[in-house]
């Protein structure tokens, strides 16, 4: 389930709020910063670049 999540894109979602995430960028093998609305969005969407990693990185 994890490498489901790992290759979807990074969505900010429909609300305005601008919180710092992190998702795994399958194309290029690491995780990155993106900006989260709040709400909505998908799996691909970690608190810290630890949890990413550990989500994502591993299944590689």
């Amino acid at each position: 389930q994890s490498e489901n999540i790992c290759r979807l894109p990074a969505e900010t979602g429909p609300c305005k709020a601008h919180i710092t995430r992190f998702f795994f960028d399958h194309t290029k093998g690491k995780c990155l910063e993106f900006v989260y609305g709040g709400c909505g969005g998908n799996g691909n969407n970690f608190g810290t670049l630890k949890d990413c990693e550990q989500n994502c990185l591993r299944n590689r």
